[in-house]
């Protein structure tokens, strides 16, 4: 939201990068008080996603959004799949996994 004020302040428009379809639904949450122009990367296109039963909708080039609160994304956790747990951290803020390697939080 910073840098959307900072862009803001220049007239400068703003291009978030995309991460992941929940992170989307918090950018549309966040950019959509944004005066400038925003351009989304999407790449789902309409598809549904097997763990996500009620998410954004974009249809063409609108983000639609529904009634659920928050960010109006619901996640099956049943569907997912652990990948890994996050031991204490080690010094200087360096994390293990419980197997011993390396992760970055």
């Amino acid at each position: 939201m910073k840098i959307a004020a900072i862009c803001e302040t220049h007239a400068v428009g703003i291009i978030p990068h995309f991460t992941g379809p929940v992170a989307t639904a918090a950018l549309v949450n966040g950019l959509s008080t944004f005066s400038g122009p925003v351009i989304m990367e999407y790449n789902y296109g309409g598809s549904p996603i097997n763990y996500l039963p009620e998410c954004l909708d974009f249809n063409k080039v609108k983000a639609l959004t529904n009634d659920c609160p928050g960010l109006g994304v619901t996640v099956d956790l049943k569907q997912m799949t652990l990948v890994g747990e996050i031991s204490e951290p080690g010094h200087k803020n360096v994390y293990f996994r419980p197997d011993g390697s390396l992760t970055h939080w």
